[in-house]
């Protein structure tokens, strides 16, 4: 065969061929949707069989395949596109999956598992030939509320992938991806929600750094109802849910209560205790 065949011309009676899994090579791998004499390409086949190249086109066959990724967010490095945010069905994956790595000194960037689409989360290989990498990104399914999308490089820095953008770092050989809790800048205690509430409401604080946290409950004489926290916390934004119960599990009565939060920095012991109370009204 002369020319080029366009990969929807492949005909494939068992339907072995993988969807969208047809790369070429060139310094760096890219999908491809025809084979072009002369070129050498790795295409996924889910079991041994028999395909036909013709360049016929009354052979051509429609070839179904919907591309997850054209709404997902997208990381470049030096060029090379992974694609994060969506979720992708079991039986979808292989569509997804790249060719073994390339032999060293080529450019290589995907995710663990050989994939070029995660979810939430995922660590990334990569291969490189230059001391700093060029990363690009654009953003178009948000973390949600208090929550980041975050690149970790192995040394620990740390970047924030908001909207689009372009940085350049120091090449290393792994990365982490994750959709990451936000950190707040200062402590920070808010009004109960519902309030007045019945029979149950929910408390809400920021913690900007790793602290002990003691979060009681007191009736307006000052006598101790119920502690709901009494523990170590990463920082970050914190809820917990009163039901209108005291320590022993028993509704305590209609009226004003009090929600006390102290907090222990221990991570600057030289910071002192912070202690906030505020009012809330339950209502029966």
């Amino acid at each position: 065969i002369t020319g080029t065949v366009p990969l929807s011309s492949v005909i494939d009676p068992e339907n072995i061929i993988v969807p969208n899994t047809l790369y070429g090579f060139s310094e760096l791998y890219f999908n491809s949707d025809e084979i072009v004499n002369g070129q050498g390409y790795w295409i996924n086949a889910s079991s041994d069989g028999v395909i036909t190249l013709t360049n016929n086109a009354s052979a051509r066959t429609n070839i179904t395949f919907s591309d997850r990724t054209l709404t997902a967010n997208r990381i470049s490095f030096n060029g090379m596109d992974l694609f994060f945010g969506v979720e992708i069905p079991d039986n979808e994956l292989l569509s997804y999956s790249l060719p073994p790595q390339p032999p060293a000194g080529a450019l290589d960037a995907r995710f663990e598992g050989d994939l070029r689409v995660v979810e939430e989360h995922g660590e990334i290989k990569l291969m490189h030939t230059e001391e700093n990498v060029s990363i690009e990104y654009s953003i178009s399914i948000d973390a949600g509320e208090h929550m980041n999308w975050v690149l970790t490089s192995a040394n620990g820095e740390e970047n924030i992938l908001d909207g689009t953008g372009e940085f350049i770092i120091a090449a290393c050989d792994q990365f982490y991806l994750k959709r990451k809790e936000a950190i707040p800048l200062e402590f920070a205690i808010h009004q109960n929600y519902p309030n007045p509430f019945n029979p149950t409401t929910m408390l809400r604080y920021e913690l900007p750094e790793y602290s002990f946290v003691t979060l009681t409950i007191y009736d307006m004489l000052g006598k101790e109802i119920t502690t709901l926290v009494n523990d170590q916390q990463e920082a970050g934004y914190k809820s917990v849910r009163w039901d209108a119960t005291d320590s022993m599990g028993k509704p305590v009565s209609a009226g004003v209560y009090l929600f006390q939060i102290s907090v222990d920095n221990l991570s600057n012991q030289s910071q002192r205790r912070l202690v906030k109370t505020l009012k809330m009204v339950l209502l029966k």
